[in-house]
């Protein structure tokens, strides 16, 4: 029996996971002659089980970064930022917009006004509650002549938001656009309690699954398990690492070796 067919017949029975499977195919260059549908099968192991400790390699990351969701460039910042944070609106596996810290919206008929009801007794890593001002202090972050916002291209088609309530916002358009809500689920548009600026925003706060324990700017971020996160069967894990790692060989190998997880 070769060695592929050997470690395929592990895999299929269960007794080794797709990680260890690709890592040991890859190891012996047999990589490009894995079947595409034995990797398409469902895993083994469906259900989630809570624990462990979770190491991505990644690329990206500068010793400037501070967590300013208006700065983020590469893909380390900003799924630095995404596990700490969340945006009104996320998109789904489907490609569809779904609510994230928006619970619903609602549109006018020309789609210049839009209205968003937010979830309620969703807390931030500080404790304090999310509300209808903390969002448009977050959106208004990017909008401005003075703005240096990567998102300001993005916010600009917005010429107003208004509370409606401490839990409903009403963003007003220059415009009518039907994809408003996409626009919404944008990286750079998470949200972070009002006031934030400065040295805050290294701090990382947000609502996100994860409350950050360490960040060294271009080098690593990690954050342990929010016990309050308001998503039922997200964030499986205790803790979870963003290591920088820029060369591809030596993602490649941090993955041969187990010394991380996932790679990109």
């Amino acid at each position: 029996m070769s060695e592929l067919k050997k470690f395929e017949k592990l895999f299929t029975e269960g007794k080794i996971t797709r990680r260890k499977f690709m890592a040991r195919v890859s190891a012996l260059g047999l990589a490009a002659a894995v079947s595409p549908a034995l990797l398409s099968t469902p895993a083994k192991a469906a259900t989630p089980k809570k624990g462990g400790h979770f190491k991505m390699g990644l690329t990206g990351g500068h010793t400037t970064d501070n967590l300013d969701p208006g700065t983020l460039t590469d893909e380390w910042n900003y799924n630095t930022n995404w596990m700490f944070r969340n945006c009104l609106v996320e998109i789904d596996y489907k490609g569809n917009p779904t609510p994230e810290l928006a619970t619903s919206w609602e549109a006018s008929k020309d789609a210049a006004t839009w209205t968003f009801e937010l979830r309620k007794d969703v807390e931030f890593h500080n404790g304090k509650t999310l509300d209808a001002e903390d969002v448009i202090y977050s959106i208004n972050h990017h909008r401005g002549e003075d703005s240096k916002s990567a998102a300001k291209g993005v916010v600009d088609p917005i010429k107003d938001i208004k509370a409606d309530g401490k839990d409903r916002l009403v963003f007003t358009l220059d415009g009518g656009n039907a994809d408003f809500p996409y626009i919404m689920s944008d990286y750079h548009l998470t949200i972070v309690p009002a006031g934030t600026a400065g040295d805050d925003w290294i701090k990382g706060i947000g609502t996100g699954a994860y409350i950050q324990t360490k960040f060294e700017p271009g080098i690593v971020s990690v954050g342990k398990r929010n016990p309050n996160f308001f998503k039922e069967g997200r964030a499986h894990f205790d803790e979870v690492e963003m290591l920088v790692i820029a060369d591809e060989s030596a993602r490649t190998n941090a993955l041969k070796t187990g010394a991380i997880d996932m790679m990109t």
